[in-house]
């Protein structure tokens, strides 16, 4: 057998396989319960810091804003920029200024000293700054979206029908995109998906760029555990477990797209989100922290139009 051939066939392999995946969760969504939820009950919580990460990030960022809340009319932005640099913009200002629903928390450079075991390595502490948005989040369901993810119709239409009961994932696409604003050909140009990877059996492996359910769950798992000062990858299928600890369900929505750049994890390693991380073993679950989680007992002050920042206690 050729190499040419070999590798057609296991292409080919692949594609059913993933197909298979897709059929079985779009059949299981078919028959899963849900009661109508407008899409004025959703918060949208979004981290990030003005370093250009990946390039063009605050392009990416409301390219991708930009989509989702169009899609989601009435949703609660909330936005966490983590430890932002003193001598790059804020992308507080135009998001506040831009998004009628939004709401920005700055998480300053001496509170990031305080909480990051690794503060160089890990310039942004993800899933605290995720804690503090679950914890300022006002509406019933918090959607904790990355940067550069935008949902495909398929998961948009279905976040009109939730379960209280159940988490909520989306398999992963990623395309190779033009820098335009976001279209129907984006998602439906097939020779652009650089990379795709299906939900087999459970969410965890694709919960990193989008998560949802009611926020109920996250305040009696406590948000994600915040011991994890030191690691990134895996603290997101880690919170899964410890969601999954407390009886819910999970269900994949449908699809969502993510903007590809060349600081993707799937572009640094063959490791798919995480699977080989310190917490793979979720040894830790349940997990219970503090009363304070989520950086409340930092003094919040108003510094312009919907923007607040945290003071170091």
């Amino acid at each position: 057998m050729t190499s040419t051939l070999h590798h057609a066939l296991g292409w080919r392999k692949q594609a059913a396989i993933d197909l298979f995946h897709r059929v079985k969760w779009r059949i299981k969504l078919f028959f899963a319960s849900g009661k109508n939820v407008t899409t004025d009950k959703i918060s949208i919580i979004v981290v990030g810091r003005n370093d250009n990460y990946g390039g063009d990030f605050s392009l990416r960022l409301r390219t991708t804003m930009d989509w989702n809340l169009r899609h989601l009319p009435g949703a609660e932005l909330i936005y966490v920029e983590w430890n932002p640099l003193a001598d790059r913009p804020s992308d507080c200002e135009w998001i506040a200024a831009r998004y009628q629903h939004a709401r920005c928390f700055k998480v300053p450079a001496d509170i990031h000293l305080q909480i990051a075991a690794l503060p160089t390595k890990m310039p942004v502490m993800e899933y605290f700054a995720k804690n503090l948005g679950i914890r300022n989040a006002t509406r019933e369901y918090i959607a904790l979206v990355n940067a550069d993810v935008f949902l495909a119709p398929d998961s948009i239409q279905r976040m009109k029908y939730l379960d209280p009961s159940t988490i909520y994932g989306t398999h992963y696409n990623s395309i190779r995109w033009d820098n335009q604003p976001l279209s129907d050909l984006h998602i439906t140009n097939p020779r652009i998906i650089t990379f795709k990877f299906p939900v087999k059996n459970d969410i965890r492996a694709v919960s990193g760029n989008f998560i949802l359910t009611h926020k109920k769950n996250w305040i009696a798992a406590t948000g994600y555990d915040e011991r994890l000062n030191d690691v990134r990858a895996g603290v997101d299928s880690n919170g899964v477990m410890q969601l999954l600890s407390f009886g819910l369900k999970q269900q994949v929505l449908g699809n969502h797209f993510h903007l590809d750049h060349p600081e993707s994890i799937v572009n640094q390693s063959n490791d798919t989100h995480g699977s080989q991380s310190i917490v793979k073993y979720h040894s830790n679950i349940p997990y219970k922290n503090n009363p304070d989680w989520g950086l409340i007992s930092y003094p919040v002050y108003q510094t312009g139009n919907n923007i607040w920042e945290l003071q170091k206690i």
